[in-house]
């Protein structure tokens, strides 16, 4: 798995998140809490590099993901084991939280 954050899109959503665990950031460009997490979101991605997908989709570019998730504000978190929704946080969330939150369902 990848180091870095994952940028996925409409076409590439379902690979991301049907195996093992994933973290899906649902953000937009402009959003500025969404711009908060981009540090947090990068370290996930570091320390959880072989163990789970750290990803995020902009929902004005790719949208059709954003509506299928029920995704109305953002950021939204979304985590996902094997294709499926188990946990989801809304807003600027805390690298402890987000951490917790993964090791949660890797365990």
């Amino acid at each position: 798995m990848p180091d870095a954050v994952l940028e996925i899109t409409d076409g590439t959503f379902r690979a991301a998140t049907e195996s093992g665990v994933a973290l899906v950031e649902f953000y937009g460009a402009w959003c500025p809490p969404c711009k908060q997490l981009e540090p947090v979101m990068e370290k996930l991605a570091r320390d959880y590099a072989d163990r789970a997908v750290i990803a995020k989709l902009n929902v004005d570019e790719y949208g059709e993901a954003a509506v299928d998730n029920s995704i109305e504000d953002i950021p939204t978190i979304v985590v996902f084991k094997h294709g499926a929704e188990v946990e989801r946080l809304f807003g600027a969330q805390g690298i402890e939280t987000l951490a917790e939150t993964l090791n949660r369902w890797l365990a």
